[in-house]
């Protein structure tokens, strides 16, 4: 193979969902396409397509949900029907890059090979979870021990690679779609659209679940509520997104109790959207007032890229990943993720104190210049190359 020659990549993710995950392998898919590359993307499908129009041909594998069905036995299924038709397909079209983006396609892969179905493969390490299975513990182990090669999307997960599995990797940031995440319209046009004009609007992304810290968001925002009550001013929470392939049912159950329990209203004060429509999620960045994403486990954090490229203020936690990026009272207010008090205490001064919000934006902004889809698509080539030898 010359180094002119195109490379035939296969992507492969777990879902057409909105997550993180997925973001990731859309947006790569699209930039080596647009850097002369033959793409094709594989995907389950619960029943869906994806989120938004994907301009690189894909293949949705049907995996219909099922109820009541454990977490260990949802796994193995998804990992069996997506294998199973991978094996189907194996003889009739030929990669030179089988690259992963997820725990359940890197098992996929890692089945492949084992049945000397392909040589080699890639899988992206976002982050990694604290499952409490066996079987989810040893699926995710195979899924970072197993592979010929590892990306990582911050340098903190570089370094928990190498320090607890020793394990190398590449590291390649995350790129912003600079052209669909941008200040189109002004905040006031953006809550006039979306029936939210004289309303404060605090946003989150992620839906309702321990990695996204949504209970110490709640705290916070009684109290911040109560603070622009007294003033005759009203503040609403907006979350979104949020479907995910695991089961908070728990979690989500002690949320709404202490919604309750605060005397707090959903659909009048916490608004819970749900996975936002593709054409509406720049709308509702827009709209926001200040963006709260105090995560306790991220690989990178894509919404806070989206979010300040959109001109919002950003406040998140004080804590590896973000802070590779992000620089406390520069781009970002960065807060102790465990402390709901000071979290309510900086959303108030964002929200109050226009010089604070003025300065947030601005170095957002700034910050968002340093990080393209081009840059990362580039790096990518680069590294698939490499690992060809051409």
């Amino acid at each position: 193979m010359s180094f002119t020659e195109k490379l035939k990549i296969a992507l492969f993710t777990y879902s057409t969902k909105p997550r993180g995950g997925v973001v990731y392998i859309l947006n790569l898919a699209e930039e080596l396409v647009r850097l002369g590359q033959k793409v094709h993307i594989y995907a389950l499908s619960t029943g869906s397509g994806f989120f938004r129009q994907v301009g690189v041909p894909h293949t949705l594998i049907p995996c219909p949900a099922m109820e009541y069905e454990s977490m260990d036995d949802k796994i193995s299924r998804y990992i069996q029907v997506y294998t199973d038709y991978m094996i189907s397909e194996s003889g009739k079209i030929k990669y030179d890059i089988y690259h992963a983006g997820d725990c359940i396609s890197a098992n996929v892969l890692y089945e492949l090979r084992s049945k000397g179905l392909i040589k080699s493969f890639i899988r992206t390490v976002h982050h990694i979870d604290d499952f409490k299975s066996r079987s989810l513990i040893e699926c995710q182990l195979r899924s970072i021990r197993e592979p010929n090669y590892l990306i990582v999307v911050s340098r903190f997960w570089q370094n928990e690679l190498r320090l607890h599995y020793s394990l190398d990797s590449t590291l390649i940031y995350n790129g912003i779609d600079e052209k669909r995440f941008a200040p189109i319209c002004s905040r006031e046009d953006a809550k006039k659209e979306l029936s939210l004009d004289g309303k404060k609007m605090l946003l989150s992304i992620g839906g309702i679940e321990p990695r996204k810290n949504t209970l110490m968001i709640l705290r916070a925002f009684k109290i911040a509520k109560s603070f622009f009550k007294e003033k005759g001013e009203c503040l609403i929470w907006i979350i979104a997104g949020g479907e995910t392939l695991f089961d908070y049912r728990d979690y989500r159950e002690r949320f709404f109790r202490e919604v309750k329990e605060l005397g707090l209203s959903i659909g009048d004060d916490i608004v819970i959207t749900g996975n936002v429509p593709d054409n509406l999620i720049v709308k509702l960045y827009m709209a926001s007032d200040v963006f709260v994403f105090p995560s306790v486990k991220e690989g990178w954090g894509l919404v806070v890229l989206e979010a300040m490229a959109c001109g919002v203020p950003v406040i998140a936690s004080n804590m590896e990943p973000f802070t590779e990026y992000l620089v406390n009272g520069v781009n970002a207010i960065l807060v102790d993720p465990y402390d709901y008090k000071a979290l309510a205490t900086q959303i108030v001064r964002v929200l109050e104190v226009d010089e604070i919000r003025e300065k947030l934006i601005k170095g957002g902004l700034e910050t968002v210049k340093n990080y393209s889809w081009r840059k990362a698509g580039l790096e990518h080539l680069e590294f698939y190359r490499s690992v060809l030898g051409v």
